[in-house]
């Protein structure tokens, strides 16, 4: 990525912003230079330079370079402010970008890497590890919504073992591939309701399986986005129903199981959904089955509020992958 690059579209989600451009060419020219009382031949010296194509550098100088603290400042507004080694940007500084997103870590000849605090220009914060300007190791991104992954990132997207934590405090324990949730993982929801499912490519796949708070038990498998149809429930009395989803929950009723949980855990069901529907951008799909949820709750049960939180930000995807 060189100096001055507008910022540049970024995939997440999860998830879906634009991701400003990382970072600065790793060179600057140092021809043709004036203004400067620090030849080349001075071994130490602190002063003043001025570049040709409006670059400005103030602070220490190693023959004719950069080195030590200084603060070099681009015609665009940029500015790095920090350490540099031999003319490169090396060792402990802060950037500020074109766009006021900013950087304040570890460099090295030339680029961001190692530890540091990116802050993007809408306040997305991401600290964790880079190399060669790319958010690559571990790393957490914290999105101005209350959202965040906190897990391994490759070349800029989530890559292996993480977390992706709801605002309302739902989580994906999850393998991610490219920045898509791939392989078995676990939500663990508020509410203390669990569910083990398969993601390909960021979407379920194979079976899933729910184990709630109260004992009982669900298991079903997914289809088009839906666990709707071909489901086995078995309460914690032992009673088993299969069918779909209303038909669940009409036979358990019929025998008897208590109706505060099992509206909860059906609700839970069309919210695990409905979720599902937003990780992959489906927002109305999404809307109408958190709805669903919703309505089979009363106003005081510990969902309905986890729901309504929720409903709040699901036409507005702020996630990266």
């Amino acid at each position: 990525m060189t100096h001055g690059n507008n910022s540049r579209q970024q995939l997440l989600l999860l998830l879906i912003l634009l991701l400003p451009t990382l970072a600065f060419s790793a060179h600057f020219s140092n021809q043709n230079t004036f203004n400067s009382d620090c030849g080349k031949q001075v071994v130490y010296c602190e002063g003043e330079r001025h570049y040709p194509d409006g670059t400005v550098y103030q602070g220490e100088f190693m023959y004719g370079k950069p080195h030590g603290k200084g603060t070099m400042t681009w015609k665009d507004g940029s500015q790095y402010k920090g350490q540099f080694v031999k003319g490169l940007r090396h060792g402990e500084g802060e950037q500020i970008l074109p766009d006021g997103s900013s950087y304040v870590g570890e460099f090295d000849h030339g680029f961001m890497h190692g530890q540091g605090l990116f802050t993007f220009e809408c306040g997305h914060e991401y600290h964790g590890m880079f190399h060669k300007d790319k958010m690559n190791g571990k790393g957490a991104i914290h999105f101005i919504n209350g959202d965040s992954y906190s897990g391994d990132w490759v070349a800029e997207l989530p890559d292996g073992d993480g977390t992706y934590t709801m605002t309302n405090g739902t989580r994906y324990l999850v393998a991610f591939r490219s920045g898509k949730r791939h392989g078995e993982g676990t939500v663990a929801f508020p509410t203390e309701d669990l569910m083990t499912t398969y993601w390909k490519k960021g979407k379920p796949t194979k079976s899933a399986r729910f184990e709630f708070k109260n004992g009982d038990q669900l298991t079903g498998n997914w289809e088009a986005g839906s666990l709707l149809n071909d489901l086995t429930y078995t309460s914690q009395s032992g009673i088993t129903v299969t069918g779909n989803l209303a038909t669940v929950e009409s036979e358990l009723l019929k025998q008897m199981v208590k109706p505060e949980n099992l509206r909860q855990n059906i609700a839970l069901i069309y919210y695990a959904i409905a979720m599902e529907y937003k990780m992959n951008k489906d927002y109305k799909k999404a809307t109408e089955v958190v709805n669903q949820a919703q309505e089979k709750l009363l106003p005081e049960d510990a969902l309905y509020q986890i729901i309504e939180k929720q409903k709040q930000s699901i036409n507005n995807d702020i996630q990266i992958f």
